[in-house]
């Protein structure tokens, strides 16, 4: 089962989820289903949650779980899922109004506030405007952004990995990312060519070195979210277990060092390679990795390895 954006189609559904649930859908439009998910068993919808942007702020809503899968934990992944839809749409505070569930959201995270501080866009929903303030609560998260740690492997650490590390961290990181790089059997310094690439793109150079994966191994290493092969001898060897259960994916480029000749057809090659790799980069950074499940995550990014 994956979580996925609403479609048109699914509208019916998720008012009879929405009904079956006791839940309002007389406000529900195509418009304001863009920013709903839903989960699917087979051809069943099985669970809904959705967003109602109200200016800079936006309302987590409707969120409704088949009967047949109650308490499974299903309403959490979906109240996650929104949450990373919020964050990645530009909110940094959520809202939401309950009559029956505070304490299931006060154990995500959501605290009571006084609706006389609600942001006036969110006055303005039908459903902060009819719910009874003595039966509903109104509760409000913070969002916090999430640094997803990276990991770029290859056999040297001396080229593709070095580019890929600096590419990260300097061109498309955009603050939600932190990007490390090792290799399985370091050279022990980085590339020249790498380095004059780097610093002829405005990429700083001072803090790359290679180094061996077993760096990343350690039970203090920092927890991994990803981890990408940038040759194909580090896909075939058999890596350490890295803390934090990473996703992994091989995202194989022909390697420059390799390539005979002159200066010249050198830079060229290494300039091949950080165009592979920045042009990845850039679509892996675009994803929306908050709202996507595992396994939809799981395709993507092995996707973006044959780009």
């Amino acid at each position: 089962m994956q979580i996925v954006p609403a479609s048109p189609g699914d509208e019916a559904d998720i008012r009879r989820l929405l009904e079956a649930s006791d839940l309002p859908t007389s406000d529900i439009t195509p418009k304001l289903l863009e920013h709903f998910l839903v989960l699917r068993e087979g051809v069943a919808l099985v669970a809904v949650v959705g967003l109602e942007p109200a200016g800079d702020s936006a309302l987590l809503r409707s969120l409704a779980v088949a009967p047949s899968l109650a308490g499974g934990g299903i309403g959490r992944q979906m109240v996650a899922a929104a949450e990373g839809l919020a964050w990645e749409r530009g909110f940094d505070q959520l809202y939401l109004l309950t009559t029956t569930a505070y304490h299931y959201f006060a154990d995500l995270g959501y605290q009571h506030t006084p609706r006389l501080i609600a942001p006036a866009e969110i006055r303005k929903t039908p459903q902060f405007s009819s719910l009874c303030p003595s039966s509903s609560s109104f509760m409000v998260k913070t969002l916090e952004p999430k640094i997803f740690n990276v990991l770029f492997l290859c056999t040297g650490n001396s080229a593709r990995s070095i580019l890929a590390e600096a590419i990260l961290n300097h061109l498309s990181g955009r603050g939600r990312f932190k990007a490390y790089s090792a290799g399985s059997h370091p050279r022990g310094e980085p590339n020249p060519y790498a380095l004059q690439l780097l610093r002829e793109s405005g990429i700083p150079v001072d803090d790359l070195r290679s180094k061996s994966w077993d760096e990343f191994a350690k039970p203090d290493s920092p927890p991994l979210d990803f981890v990408f092969t940038v040759c194909d001898k580090a896909a075939g060897e058999q890596c350490p277990f890295w803390p934090g259960q990473p996703m992994t994916a091989h995202w194989g480029v022909p390697d420059p060092v390799e390539v005979e000749g002159g200066d010249d057809a050198k830079l060229r090659a290494f300039s091949d390679a950080f165009m592979v790799l920045k042009r990845r980069i850039d679509l892996f950074t675009s994803l929306p990795i908050r709202s996507l499940d595992d396994m939809a995550l799981e395709k993507r990014v092995r996707e973006i390895g044959k780009e």
